[in-house]
């Protein structure tokens, strides 16, 4: 395993260990215009991207933007309310 791969290993595992607290930040920073934008891949991209910016330093030290960025939409089902998720992936 390069090093490189540890490191993106090490910020998954990191952003799982906070995922809560991204969702959290997810719901109170982003809200109801998460529901709205989450059809469109781009402002989903900048919403990411916005809570990234909102997560505690040593956390966003570790986990870089584009990483968390890509994690969230491979994760975007556990941000929405259930039955929101269903909506976005048709």
């Amino acid at each position: 395993m390069s090093w490189r791969d540890k490191v993106d290993q090490n910020a998954q595992e990191k952003i799982e260990e906070h995922w809560p607290k991204v969702q959290q930040i997810f719901q109170e920073k982003v809200g109801p215009a998460a529901l709205a934008a989450a059809k469109n891949d781009d402002t989903m991209r900048s919403l990411f991207k916005m809570v990234h910016e909102a997560l505690p330093f040593p956390l966003r030290m570790v986990v870089k933007e584009d990483a968390f960025v890509q994690f969230c939409f491979s994760h975007r089902d556990r941000l929405l309310p259930s039955g929101e998720a269903s909506a976005t992936s048709a």
